[in-house]
């Protein structure tokens, strides 16, 4: 937790350095000639009273605010300063924030004051993305227990309320889940960028504007949900599967938008270095779904069958936005988040610009999946309950490079923004490396247990039969799938989002597709022969990353990048002052700084 207040850190300036007595002709250095690290100018109290080159230094906080000479850059002994002083300078992230990015040194500076060795920078940034990497996946797992709670309690109803919320759940992450979070990808690249430059504050910013979107996006989603059992029936599903699918939709409604902007909020942390907030708090709320269940479905006093589940989840999504908001007010997170704005309703068309290729990214995937479990029901039970066991072993073993994907977009992210073009470049790469180490020990584990791994899910030979018959070619793709998940997220950090959608789009549906068609219902290969299909797209996915990743220039991607935060905060700027104009502050304004 951090040491300082909770309001803003320019005040815990004020409050360490009291004014002293003003100096002559006192100057300071614009933006573009301080210290990447300095993101604003010293608070209004202060900046009359400093020389250029002069220091305010506490030794009790271990804090230093250091200008450059107006004429020439910080060196690299004022980086180390900086270092071996623990600085936070004022408007960027704090002290404890900072270490959750991970990185105490300047741009790729060494205590010593010279630069990083690439051995020096690889172990820092393998050090910095597996740290990053476990809360990750931790929340990860906990949020698909979620889901799992309420199978497992509509699974002892009855088959056809087991059968309506699977058919339910599948329909959401078509219609909703995929396309919404795929939208949400823009905050990978705008937020993790943005905390690190020199407009931090422009983080919240995408933030809301990010809800924003979403919260439109959701009104039409909303009526498709609301038709579901139409939809249903003109699918050819049975009446009364189309009936409790629907049942199960219109009471996971209420919950979908929280869900929604929990999602963002925790990408919003994410770009901040922090990791874990998400973490604990599905800690929390994990075992309180499982009690909401038990409670709404089979309770003799409260419960109330079927629809119960999905309204605990609903329940469940509010809580766990709820206590991340907390979590910001109260604990960490409020650094990078500066008001409200009308700000939010400008800038639309920049956010589209990448959130369109992110829901095409997500979505060419995801619904991939879902074609090939769909493909899978017209090979009989036994192929689709080997299918069902194949896909929540693939599942369970992407948690790993799903982690490693969201440390690399905020870390790549992060350091574009920060202007560390060459730190940026050599996480992308050990970000890669990971995941083929991961993927080694993955597809190890698999070739080994594949035998036997299908008598944990099914006592029918047959069924155990086939999943070892598919197994191999699961552990075949388990490099490629690392790879191409963590590339992705690269991608989304940098801000490459559309080259991945191609990438996505082309191997998946324009190859593998094809390809499993005549595999699997023309040449007799059945369920070997979809898996051999979506092998073949990882693959393609992966290399075609690895070599874009290869081939960026980080450089022009740093420039981009500034030149994007720059138009932003320039835009953030000239609001604020009509707004100031218009409604002019009064001393008591000053009082609580982040009381908005």
């Amino acid at each position: 937790m951090s040491s300082f207040p909770k309001h803003s850190f320019e005040q815990a300036y004020d409050n360490a350095f009291p004014p002293s007595p003003p100096l002559q002709n006192a100057a300071l250095p614009t933006v573009s000639e301080r210290s990447p690290l300095i993101t604003k100018a010293p608070s209004n109290a202060h900046s009359q009273y400093l020389q250029p080159g002069q220091s305010y230094t506490s030794n009790d906080s271990a804090q230093s605010y250091v200008t450059a000479n107006s004429s020439s850059p910080p060196t690299d002994e004022t980086e180390s300063l900086l270092e071996q002083g623990g600085a936070s300078t004022v408007g960027s992230p704090s002290l404890h924030h900072r270490s959750h990015l991970g990185d105490t040194s300047s741009i790729g500076n060494s205590i010593s004051g010279g630069p990083l060795s690439v051995r020096e920078l690889t172990m820092r940034e393998f050090k910095i993305l597996l740290r990053y990497s476990g809360p990750v996946v931790l929340t990860y797992v906990l949020q698909n227990s979620m889901q799992l709670a309420s199978l497992i309690s509509l699974g002892h109803l009855g088959s056809i309320e087991l059968a309506a919320s699977s058919l339910a759940s599948m329909f959401a992450a078509v219609t909703c889940w995929s396309v919404s979070l795929g939208t949400a990808t823009a905050l990978d690249t705008l937020c993790s960028q943005s905390f690190t430059s020199h407009h931090p504050h422009t983080l919240g910013l995408h933030l809301q504007r990010a809800i924003l979107v979403l919260m439109l996006m959701f009104i039409p989603i909303a009526g498709v949900w609301l038709s579901s059992e139409y939809i249903f029936s003109l699918l050819g599903q049975e009446p009364a599967l189309a009936e409790h699918a629907a049942i199960f939709l219109r009471g996971l409604l209420p919950g979908a938008p929280a869900f929604l902007i929990f999602e963002c909020v925790k990408k919003y942390l994410q770009a901040q270095g922090n990791m874990h907030a998400s973490t604990y708090v599905l800690l929390i709320v994990s075992p309180i779904n499982v009690v909401l269940n038990y409670m709404l479905v089979w309770n003799k006093y409260i419960g109330i069958g079927y629809i119960g589940a999905p309204i605990a989840t609903s329940i469940s999504y509010w809580t766990m936005l709820i206590l991340l908001l907390v979590y910001i007010r109260f604990v960490d997170g409020y650094q990078g988040w500066g008001g409200w704005s009308m700000d939010a309703f400008t800038g639309w068309p920049a956010f589209l610009k990448l959130a369109i290729p992110g829901v095409m990214m997500v979505c060419t995937e995801w619904w991939a999946f879902e074609v090939v479990s769909l493909a899978a029901s017209y090979l009989g039970t036994v192929a689709l309950a080997g299918q069902s066991v194949v896909v929540q072993t693939s599942s369970l073993l992407y948690t790993i490079p799903f982690g490693i994907s969201i440390a690399a977009s905020n870390r790549v992210g992060n350091l574009i923004g920060k202007g560390d073009h060459r730190s940026a470049k050599i996480a992308s790469r050990v970000s890669l490396a990971l995941a083929v180490i991961f993927g080694m020990v993955n597809s190890t584990m698999l070739i080994i247990f594949k035998e036997r791994w299908g008598r944990l899910f099914s006592e029918d030979p047959e069924v155990v039969k086939t999943v070892a018959l598919v197994l191999p070619l699961v552990a075949l793709f388990q490099i490629s799938d690392g790879i191409a998940g963590v590339g992705g997220g690269v991608l989304r950090g940098v801000g490459l989002q559309h080259l991945g959608a191609v990438l996505n789009l082309v191997a998946y549906y324009l190859v593998a597709f094809p390809i499993g068609y005549v595999l699997t219902f023309k040449l007799g290969f059945g369920l070997k022969g979809l898996w051999s299909a979506l092998c073949l797209a990882l693959w393609m996915v992966s290399l075609g990353e690895v070599w874009v990743i290869m081939k960026t220039d980080w450089p022009t991607e740093v420039q981009k990048c500034k030149a994007r935060n720059d138009v932003l905060a320039k835009r953030r700027a000239s609001l604020q002052a009509e707004i100031e104009a218009a409604f002019p502050e009064t001393e008591d304004d000053h009082r609580h700084p982040h009381s908005s």
